[in-house]
């Protein structure tokens, strides 16, 4: 199934919920949209290139459907394993914090990484957060487990 927008309206904005089961590139007018994961694939879900124009640009994105593969979100310009491949790359740009809802508990708080993946033990219902300020992004999890979620960071 392609990425799809599904549902109504999630602001006052206009922007969808919108089902997420392949590689995307997320865009200044995705903030503000609830996104669903399928992770019965793998694939990359990239974030917009930072600027001072999407200062305040946030999504949430919930593991609808729990698959053995894992999804990763990285910054601008990066492979799903992270790095930098590019000048014009947003490298070292994520800031993540994850919450354990088993301990309702920190897990760890990271900063300067390229992304985070969504993990092969994930379950429906994980959820994360994410912000910028146009020039770092903000990640939040809430996740049954820490091992649903992880940095990604190859350098």
């Amino acid at each position: 199934m392609a990425n799809a927008k599904i549902g109504s309206q999630t602001s006052w904005s206009g922007n969808y919920v919108e089902s997420i089961t392949t590689t995307k590139q997320l865009e200044p007018g995705d903030s503000g949209k609830l996104f669903m994961i399928d992770s019965s694939t793998e694939y990359t879900i990239n974030l917009p290139k930072l600027s001072a124009d999407i200062a305040g640009w946030n999504c949430k994105m919930i593991l609808k459907t729990a698959g053995s593969q894992k999804v990763s979100v990285v910054a601008y310009g990066l492979p799903a394993a992270g790095g930098a491949v590019a000048v014009s790359a947003d490298a070292e740009t994520v800031n993540f914090m994850d919450f354990e809802v088993d301990t309702g508990s920190a897990g760890s708080s990271q900063s300067s990484k390229d992304g985070f993946g969504v993990e092969t033990a994930a379950t429906v219902n994980d959820n994360w957060d994410i912000i910028t300020d146009g020039t770092t992004w903000y990640v939040k999890a809430f996740v049954q487990h820490v091992e649903h979620s992880d940095i990604i960071d190859t350098d």
